[in-house]
Formats: structure tokens, sequence, C-alpha cells
């Protein structure tokens, strides 16, 4: 499955401004040692440079909130008792202000990819989610075999890819990476280990179960997203009883998967429809349902594909070029990213319509900033290979992977042309394969040496006794892993589970994405039992993407305003004021979803962002061309509110104060006023 779910990327667009992290600041350190263990207490912990956690000794590597890091060398290969020992690293969270000194319990998340570390997603992440829980709550984190800061995979040519991310050349350097793994270790005997099959999620699991029994913390609850859950659903299969509960966020099965993954393109259609239905301004400016706007651009990019030079992921101007399998990956990308959502169907319009592909390519380059960014970044960030390693043994592929590489081949080619060939409509079957092998890996594991050592991630059903709770949540508009496989999941995993979907959210929906799912992983760490009693009522409230109406190539094509009280002006003045929200909201967007802080308008101008984004200054910032914007906007976790000034064709200077509110369904932005002598005041739905 993709290799997404990094800490707070899949965000909905007010949480991404409104959640703040705080955490307590750890007192003065000294050089006591303080020994705790299941049932000790933590008076001394936030004083201490060591702590003695089970049989190990953690140093301080942390103060605020005080944090212990260790590691645990176990075998690479667990079947051989010569075999060499490779490296998993952890980090220890005590309780901060536990009742009588005794934590509650220790909650384990685990990351997605497979690639990222957990680690690094505590700070931004997890702590977010689990809020006050840790008050009373210990939390441990660790970053599983090949990841982050345990023994890493870095195969530095396929760390450092560059161009297409699928097709021969990709698949070669794929394999030439995962032979390495065969020649890198060897037994105290002196031969070789075979380890491109040992870094999946069955020794993953032994590994984690490792670090437990060495702490002595008894039972732990446990979180996984995206790949993270499907890791939980493995550990929790092969270690029941270390299991207290388990919260899966964004899942799916662990047996029986569709190689093809048709779950996705089958979800696709209704809920790009429903994202501009449910959003007033694209609904009004849309002529029919956006899936038909996507069938119709796949043919155009097919026949034509387009080109400009638009502001990419970092801010700065780029020549972009795209085609139909570009448009496979930018649709693929929206389930984890709901700006995409919010874009594409006005950016397909602008193309389709009006023959202006810009908006189209700054949102296909947009997505490198955070969906796609996985190659020219160091392995301990993500590991391209690690991932590889988990895609290729632990997911079903479309070929026989104890074959050769020519047998592969064939196997594949049969399995594609055996397909009905609307199976991805609107797109080719040979397009829909060709998209990024860090979304899925439908032929970049050709290559991968043949299987000697690997075990099956899961095995027999159910997974787990119906005395272990699990709560599973996911995103209504997560394509990735949409709620339609849920009953799958279900009905493999056993256990006392129930699902809870959240309206109008992506993938993952935990790790400090929604405000709605953390409280849900809260409320259930706390009385997991209760699992069917959670209320869940926020998972409806969640209000839908605030989906662009329209890219307009004039001031003409702007929509005006609804005229408010006082209001004087002209229809020309109101579609000034309504380009003048547009360009603010565009700049926002933009925002929180590119690197750095200093951006180019669509057509012309700049936006730089101060005070970690709560500042924007924008400078004669250019979304619709002939209307630059100039002015200050200010965004708090409910509002945004902004002085701009505007010109534009046939106007005179303007002058506006705008305020628009967020996180609300359908909210309403307010401006007011003049041009000259002119007062304009007029409203339209929140950008």
């Amino acid at each position: 499955m993709a290799a997404v779910t990094r800490g707070g990327l899949a965000v909905a667009f007010a949480i991404s401004v409104a959640v703040v992290l705080a955490i307590p600041s750890g007192a003065g350190s000294s050089s006591a040692l303080v020994r705790a263990g299941r049932g000790r207490t933590w008076s001394q912990a936030r004083e201490s440079q060591t702590m003695v956690v089970g049989d190990q000794t953690l140093r301080s590597c942390g103060s605020s909130p005080p944090t212990y890091c260790g590691e645990l060398a176990v075998p690479l290969d667990y079947s051989q008792p010569t075999s060499p020992h490779i490296k998993v690293a952890f980090r220890w969270y005590p309780a901060i202000d536990p009742p009588g000194g005794v934590a509650s319990g220790t909650v384990l998340p685990v990351e997605g990819g497979p690639g990222f570390p957990s680690i690094e997603s505590v700070a931004g992440g997890y702590r977010v989610m689990y809020g006050s829980l840790l008050d009373d709550w210990n939390l441990l984190a660790i970053d599983l075999r090949g990841t982050g800061t345990s023994t890493p995979l870095d195969c530095p040519s396929l760390q450092n890819f560059s161009g297409q991310a699928s097709g021969p050349a990709f698949d070669a350097v794929v394999g030439s990476c995962a032979k390495t793994l065969d020649h890198r270790w060897k037994t105290s005997t002196g031969t070789y280990i075979h380890a491109s099959d040992l870094f999946t999620s069955a020794p993953a699991a032994a590994d984690v179960a490792a670090v437990i029994r060495a702490l002595g913390i008894g039972k732990i609850d446990l979180y996984g997203d995206s790949y993270g859950s499907f890791f939980a659903q493995v550990f929790a299969s092969r270690y029941p009883s270390m299991i207290r509960s388990v919260v899966l966020d964004s899942t799916y099965a662990t047996q029986d998967l569709d190689p093809w993954y048709r779950s996705t393109i089958d979800s696709m259609p209704s809920d790009f429809d429903d994202v501009c239905s449910r959003s007033p301004a694209c609904a009004q400016n849309s002529s029919g349902p956006s899936w038909s706007d996507i069938e119709n651009l796949a043919e155009e990019l097919r026949e034509k594909p387009a080109s400009g030079v638009v502001p990419g992921p970092t801010g700065s101007l780029e020549q972009v070029t795209m085609n139909v399998v570009g448009l496979v990956d930018l649709l693929n990308d929206a389930a984890g990213d709901s700006f995409i959502y919010r874009g594409i169907d006005a950016a397909a319009r602008a193309l389709l319509e009006d023959d202006d592909p810009d908006p189209l390519l700054r949102l296909y380059a947009q997505r490198l900033a955070f969906d796609e960014d996985y190659f020219q970044i160091p392995a301990q960030d993500y590991s391209a290979e690690l991932y590889l390693a988990v895609s290729c043994l632990d997911y079903p592929q479309l070929f026989d992977m104890n074959s050769d590489q020519t047998d592969r081949m064939e196997q594949l080619e049969s399995a594609e042309s055996a397909l009905p060939e609307s199976t991805f409509a609107p797109f080719e079957t040979s397009e829909w394969i060709a998209q990024d092998q860090n979304t899925e890996a439908y032929t970049a594991c050709l290559d991968w040496p043949e299987p000697v050592n690997s075990e099956p991630p899961t095995t027999g059903q159910p997974l787990l006794p119906p005395s272990v709770p699990v709560l599973i949540l996911g995103g209504e508009l997560d394509t990735w892993t949409p709620p339609s496989g849920i009953p799958q999941v279900m009905s493999e995993l056993g256990g006392n589970a129930r699902f809870v979907e959240l309206a109008n959210s992506t993938h993952v929906v935990g790790e400090g994405d929604t405000l709605c799912g953390s409280q849900l992983v809260q409320d259930f760490v706390r009385v997991p039992q209760d699992v069917d009693s959670i209320n869940a009522s926020c998972a409806a409230s969640v209000p839908p993407i605030d989906a662009v109406g329209v890219y307009p190539q004039s001031l003409a094509g702007e929509p005006p305003l609804s005229p408010a009280k006082g209001n004087q002006a002209t229809t020309l003045l109101l579609r000034l004021g309504a380009a003048t929200i547009s360009t603010a909201g565009d700049a926002l967007a933009r925002y929180l979803d590119i690197i750095g802080n200093e951006d180019h308008g669509l057509h012309g101008g700049t936006v730089l962002a101060t005070d970690g984004g709560r500042i924007l200054r924008l400078s004669g910032d250019i979304l619709i061309p002939g209307v630059p914007v100039t002015g200050t906007m200010k965004v708090s976790s409910t509002l945004v509110s902004a002085n701009l000034s505007a010109l534009g064709p046939g106007t005179g200077p303007a002058e506006f104060t705008v305020s628009w509110p967020l996180g609300l369904s359908n909210g309403i932005a307010q401006l007011t006023g003049t041009s000259g002598r002119t007062v304009v005041a007029g409203t339209t739905y929140a950008p």
C-alpha cells in the first residue's frame, strides 16, 4: 500500500492551522539513576540522566518532555543461531503526572510507509493525538528494523533515484539494491545471510516483542496508521498476550489482498463527486459530476501532455510537464491530501474549458512537497529500500516471487491481458500500473531476489481472540484504504472490533491529523472494553472540504460577492472583492501544502509567511490574471482576517477588510471596504 502517513501530513484544512502542541517542560537534570518498571513510580523521572526500565538502562535524550533513549541488539535472522545482530532503537516517554506516581499503562504507536520511523513522528503527531492521556500513560516509540535510528536500509542508488519511479530502469535499481542485502551480513561461520527476506513485518514484530519484554512493561495499547495498522495486526496476532487494546487507523487486510488494489479506482468517482457537490462554490460552477471532468481530462492529457512554468512545491517557479500517468499519480495522492481534492475540479475545468493548464500543473507539482517526497532525502527519514522489502514480500504480487525474472514478466503480462479493459477506466491498465511505485508496487518487485526465509505476515483466522478490544478508524475520502475494505478486515480480524468512519476525511485521521480522531483514540485507550459505547458523534461532523469554485482567466469570470448591507458597489467591484478573497484563500492553502515560507502567485507576485504561518504578506499576488492583491493576512486557530488592497481592469484601487472562519461547514467570508468613495460590502463562501 501507499508509502504515506508522516506525522500530520494528511491534514484537514482547518486542523493544520488550529492544532498547537503544548507539552509541559521537564525539570532540571542531575546524575541520579532512577529505576522504574511496571507498577513503579515516576516521581524522580524528570530529574535523572539515566533510567532503568526492566533490564534496560536508558539515557536521557530530552527534557521537554522527559525522554529516554535505548537500543536493543536483536538477531537479523531469528531462525539461525549463528545470525549477526542488528540494532533496534526506541524512546521511552514516562507518564508526565500519573496519579499516585504510577502509570496507567503504555501506548505504542507505529508509523506507516512502510519505511517511515515512528520516533520522528512523536513530537508533531503522536503526542498531539494522545494529548492529556500522556499525563497517565507512558509512551514507547520504536523504529522498526531498517528505519530511522535502528539499523537502516539505505541503498544510495534507490534513495537518490531521479526520474519516473516506475518502469524497467526503476525496477532494475530496486533489484540491484535488494541483491546487496544478500551480501551485507555474514553469520559467525562466515557465510552470507540472505537478508533480502529479513526486513518484513514478522521479524519486525519479533523485535518489538523483544523490546517490550526487555522493558518489562506488560500489556500495551497499540496504535498503527496506514502500514502501521497492517503491522499492528501482524504484531497483535503473533503476540496477543502483550496486547491490552488496538487502534487501526486507515487500515487494510493482511490476508487475501487484491494485488490490483481495485478498491482505489472503484471508490474514486463518488469521492471526487462528493467533494465538489458538498462545496457550494464548486457545485455552483461545475456543469456536472466532477468525475466526468476527470474522464475528459484523462483523454486530453493522453493526447497532449500539459506543460508550463508554475510555482512548484517550494514556491519557486518551475517548468512542469504532466501526462496521463501524472494524472493517475495526482488522483492517487488525493487519498492523503485534501488540497488535491480542493483544487482538482476547478483546475480540470480551467484546462478543458479555457485551455489554461497552470492551475493543474501547479497542483501536480505541489503534491511533491509531501505526497511523493521519497527521494533525495535521508534514509533515516524514509527508507525506500525498506518500503520495497516489505511491499515485495508481505503484499501479494501480480506474479510468483518464486519464479525467475523472465517468468515473472510473462506472468505480469498474462495477468494484465486477462483483466477487463475497463478495470481502471478512464485509464488503461498500463497507465494505471505505471504510477509511482511508492504508491503501489505493481512492477517494482520484478527483479527482487527469490525469497528463501520469508514468513507470511499473518496465518489463520481470526487473528485476535474475542477479548481484545479494537477500534478501527478511517476517512470517508481515503481511496488507498477505503471504507469499503473494512468488512474484510473485520472478518479476518476477530476481536471486539468497531469501525468509525470520519466524514470528509482523508488517509489517516489519528496522529494529530483530526481533532475527532485524537479524541476517539484517547477515549478508547482509557476504557477500551467500552469500545461499542464510545461517543463517536464527532465523526459525522467533520466539515466538507472547501473546494475551489473556479480559476477564471479574467476578472469577468469571477463570480461576484453577494451584496451586503451598505453596499454601493457595481457588479464589477463585487467581482473584485470576490477575487481578493479567492486570492487570499489560495495564498493560505498554498502555504499549508508546500515546503518553505515564500511562494509565487499563480500568475505573478509573491507571498511571504512569517510567525509560523500566522502572518501572510501578499505582494502583488496574482491568482486571477490582471488582478494583483497586496496586504497582510492574520491566521488564528479559528479565523482568518486580512487588510488587502486590490486593483482590477476597469476598476480603481480598492482597500478591503476580509475575514472568514476556519473549520466550519460552508463558512461565509465577509468583505467590507472602499474603492474611491464607493462602499463595497459583500459575502461569499469561505475559500
